[in-house]
C-alpha cells in the first residue's frame, strides 16, 4: 500500500545518482494519478531525474493541471500528508509542497511537488533544465560538483544552498535556451 506521511527533515547532503529513484518516481506518479481526480500530467524533474546526476536525493515532481484547479490539488495533497509551503510558491505560477512518500512498508523518500499549469514558466524551465542536463552529461557532472561545493559552503543549510546555486542554474538555463 502506498501512503504519505508528515514531512521529516530532508536529506542535507549531496549524494551520487541512484537509479532506484526513477522506480520510486514511477510508483509515486501512479499514486498521484490515482488520488487526484482531475486530468493531470506528472513529470520527474530535478537531479534524481537526470541519469548520472547526483543531488540531495529528493524526488522532485512536476504536476501539470488546469490553472483553476491548482489550489484544489494542493488541498487534496495536504489531506494526504504533504505540507504546503507558501514561501516557496507563487500563487499565479507554482504551488509547492513537500513530504515523505512511503513506497514500501519500511522505506520512504522525501519528495518535493511543484504544481503548475501546462506552458507556465515553471513548467518550461524545469523541463528545459532537465532535458539539457540529460543531453549534456559533462554539464551535469560540473553541476554535480558545483552542488557539492555549495552544500559545503552552506554548511548544510537548505536555504543558503539554494541561494548559492541560483546564479549557476540561471546560467545553465541560458545555455539551454541557446542550444
Amino acid at each position: 500500500m502506498v501512503e504519505l506521511l508528515r514531512e521529516n527533515d530532508p536529506h542535507l547532503a549531496i549524494v551520487p545518482y541512484n537509479d532506484e529513484n526513477s522506480k520510486i518516481f514511477e510508483r509515486l506518479k501512479q499514486y498521484l494519478c490515482e488520488v487526484i481526480p482531475y486530468e493531470i500530467e506528472v513529470e520527474h524533474i530535478g537531479s534524481t531525474s537526470v541519469p548520472g546526476l547526483g543531488g540531495r536525493n529528493i524526488i522532485d515532481v512536476l504536476i501539470l493541471i488546469e490553472k483553476g484547479l491548482m489550489s484544489r490539488v494542493v488541498s487534496l495533497l495536504e489531506s494526504k500528508g504533504f505540507r504546503y509551503n507558501p514561501s516557496a510558491s507563487n500563487p499565479y505560477e507554482k504551488l509547492f509542497l513537500s513530504g515523505q512518500y512511503k513506497y514500501e512498508s519500511n522505506k520512504e523518500k522525501h519528495v518535493h511537488i511543484h504544481v503548475t499549469y501546462p506552458g507556465s514558466i515553471e513548467h518550461r524551465e524545469k523541463v528545459l533544465f532537465r532535458d539539457y542536463l540529460e543531453r549534456n552529461p559533462k554539464e551535469a557532472k560540473k553541476y554535480y560538483e558545483f552542488k557539492k561545493k555549495c552544500m559545503r559552503e552552506a554548511n548544510s543549510n537548505p536555504s543558503k544552498y539554494r541561494k548559492l546555486k541560483d546564479s549557476y542554474i540561471k546560467a545553465i538555463l541560458e545555455r539551454a535556451r541557446k542550444s
